[in-house]
């Protein structure tokens, strides 16, 4: 126990700011309860016992494997690896001061270094080091700049006759390539760093790094004009480099290394590897597609994010023209030409929301559509981490599309455009559909929904799908903005012979006095941007209610809940006027 105290220690300390903190403590006590022995011989212990350090090298900028954080601090999958081994073996590992990859690899061949993590076997390096089984497999890939969309991906995939390809020097890659490609001649970089920069600037037009690598240095480096087309066949198998001299250490690290199970490791890549695969579950076609896939998401949300300021800018625009015509039209006592200009204004606008929509349906066809081919190809079935991306991608495209539709319910209520026909229905039907298509939801959520209305409930004048339409937004807000054990209640009722009444109650965030003010303006998010949503549903359905005569009202207090309440005329009985 004292072993998974010390490591509890050490993990508060390290991550006592994370809102996970409390599940890795525990998870950590588990592990240090059943992994005390790691089954050293004495002969083993006793070589711990007479080595007070064992020195690991570390490097400065190879993420996510070891890097020196903002803080200064050592961090990355290898830093992982290596409390977990000190914890179970009670190695005295001491992290030697980061150094270029190049001279770790010297200081290991000349004895001022002892280990270094996450290193594949060569036989160069067999030399003089010996090397654990391998416990984690990265592929590497070939990258190119974003320079010629138009060419198609299998030719940017293959590396043409006599085209230089750049890799890191002292990587095992090396000289896969120049056995697999002899007829590319290799360039050689400091490191993956300068690679990557050197391949963003158009310096160099190809490169070779391991995935993990260039996903980390990608993103923390802000390169945005690289990409990856394709898999060279190569994968990193990265186990523990040791001096050969110390053979006992190894069977250490070994059993140490053992003892580390799949469902921890997969923990501990995750953390640090954005993007990585397990060799052979993906071919090329099916990374360049996940590749397209991706692209055309970004370019969805960057199309997106254009468009919105684009209308915005439009719309301010427009307004402002009409209101210096309007002024200009009113001193000419020409008030009949003013209200054509308005018209005018809104016509426009509503022609550009529909042709934008139009626009934006088309790239969120095709992620929906690749992503729909990813998750459903039976000859290359993903795994459960590649389905859950595959679907949150699909999440987002259908989110996309709900936005979409909202925008253009807005521009055609405001042109008049939208048909609503109040006719005698029965709302007890509707409501109890909208509950049932809220209640996953809801469940995934944590919360209770609930829906009993009373018998011989009146018809009332409302069209059925616009009606539905703002029963969906309501369930979906009460749903949104609860917190998980809340509950969700909808009642329905009449007032008096001719009103008729449903509420849909929560337990979750409440409105202030001052969000409640503004709850009907459109855009208005109330302050609260983290949450999805474009702030013009209440607005829509405000719009509706008031198109098939009846209102919406709200009763709110921050903290306390929210109950929102539709009231619509009761249908007259047969045979009246």
């Amino acid at each position: 126990m004292a072993v998974a105290r010390s490591l509890v220690a050490l993990f508060f300390r390290r991550y006592r700011s994370a809102r996970w903190m409390p599940g890795v403590v525990l998870g950590l006590v588990l592990l240090g309860a059943t992994a005390q022995d790691v089954g050293l011989t004495p002969e083993e212990r006793a070589w711990v016992a007479e080595h007070p350090v064992v020195r690991v090298a570390s490097s400065r900028s190879y993420g996510p494997f070891t890097f020196v954080d903002e803080t200064g601090e050592l961090r990355g999958l290898s830093i992982d690896y290596v409390e977990r081994l000190r914890a179970l073996t009670g190695l005295k590992l001491e992290m030697a001061p980061p150094m270029a990859f190049a001279d770790s690899i010297k200081a290991l061949q000349d004895g001022r270094l002892d280990m270094m993590m996450s290193l594949r076997e060569t036989a160069e390096r067999r030399e003089f080091m010996s090397f654990t089984r391998p416990y984690i497999s990265v592929p590497a890939v070939l990258l190119r700049r974003r320079t010629d969309e138009s060419r198609p991906v299998r030719e940017l995939g293959e590396l043409q006759p006599g085209e230089k390809v750049s890799v890191s020097q002292n990587y095992a890659v090396g000289p896969f390539l120049a056995e697999r490609f002899p007829e590319n001649p290799q360039t050689i970089e400091a490191d993956d760093r300068s690679l990557l920069r050197r391949l963003a600037g158009g310096e160099i037009s190809a490169g070779v790094v391991d995935m993990a690598g260039a996903t980390y240095l990608m993103r923390t480096e802000g390169i945005g004009n690289v990409r990856v087309v394709a898999d060279v066949g190569f994968a990193y198998d990265m186990g523990i480099g040791y001096r050969r001299d110390w053979p006992i250490l190894g069977r250490i690290l070994q059993k140490g290394l053992d003892r580390i199970g799949p469902e921890e490791r997969q923990t501990i890549a995750d953390r640090w590897i954005a993007v990585m695969r397990p060799p052979g579950t993906l071919s090329r076609r099916a990374l360049v597609i996940g590749s397209a896939v991706l692209a055309l998401a970004v370019a969805t949300l960057t199309l997106m994010f254009v468009w919105n300021r684009t209308l915005r800018r439009q719309v301010i625009a427009h307004t402002e023209q009409l209101r210096h015509e309007l002024a200009e039209r009113r001193r000419l006592q020409d008030a009949d030409h003013a209200r054509a200009l308005a018209e005018l204004a809104n016509k426009s606008k509503t022609e550009f929301m529909s042709q934008a929509s139009h626009e934006l349906r088309t790239p969120l066809n095709a992620v929906l559509g690749f992503s729909q081919l990813l998750s459903s190809d039976p000859a290359r079935p993903m795994d459960e981490t590649q389905r859950e991306r595959v679907s949150r991608i699909q999440d987002a495209a259908r989110h996309l599309l709900v936005l979409i539709e909202d925008m253009m319910s807005f521009s055609r209520l405001e042109s008049g455009s939208l048909a609503v026909e109040p006719r005698p229905t029965d709302a007890v039907p509707v409501v109890r559909r909208c509950v049932e298509l809220a209640e996953p939801a809801a469940a995934e959520a944590g919360l209770s929904l609930s829906f009993e209305p009373p018998p011989n409930l009146p018809l009332v004048m409302a069209d059925p799908v616009r009606l539905e339409q703002v029963m969906h937004n309501l369930l979906s807000n009460a749903v949104k903005y609860n917190s998980r054990g809340g509950w969700v209640r909808v009642r329905a009722w009449t007032r008096g012979p001719e009103r008729f009444c449903i509420e849909v109650a929560d337990g979750g965030l409440g409105l202030s006095a001052e969000q409640q003010a503004q709850l009907f303006q459109p855009f208005n998010r109330l302050g609260r941007s983290a949450m999805e949503g474009t702030g013009i549903g209440l607005v829509i359905c405000k719009q509706l209610m008031e198109r098939m005569g009846g209102t919406i009202s709200v009763s709110s207090e921050a903290g306390e809940g929210s109950r929102f309440t539709v009231e619509l005329r009761v249908a007259p009985a047969t045979g009246e006027t």
